[in-house]
């Protein structure tokens, strides 16, 4: 049960996150809350471009944990939660990194 609570709050995290990245992206000079990189941060066409490019993601992967944690409490055990908290996890981490590759791209 510890499992699910825990997809369900990364889930809506990740949801959150994603709106909130999209919703500041194009708030210039604010950087209080979004993708806070050096790279992100170095200008306004930087900053947009990475908290709408990292918001999409993040509410793509929490849409995405929050329909297969909704599937996986009927179904699956304990071992398939464990599978979804850590693949949640790491597209989390995985999306911050595209995202750099794209500023870097971009610069």
């Amino acid at each position: 049960m510890v499992l699910i609570i825990v997809n369900v709050i990364v889930s809506l995290a990740m949801l959150i996150g994603g709106f909130c990245m999209r919703r500041v992206a194009d708030v210039p000079g604010d950087h209080t809350i979004g993708f806070r990189t050096s790279r992100a941060m170095a200008d306004d066409d930087a900053w947009s471009f990475a908290n709408k490019r990292c918001g999409m993601y993040w509410l793509i992967i929490g849409a995405a944990g929050a329909s297969l944690t909704a599937a996986a409490i009927f179904c699956a055990g304990n071992a398939a939660h464990f599978a979804l908290l850590v693949a949640q996890t790491a597209a989390m981490f995985i999306s911050a990194m595209v995202t750099e590759m794209q500023l870097d791209k971009r610069s």
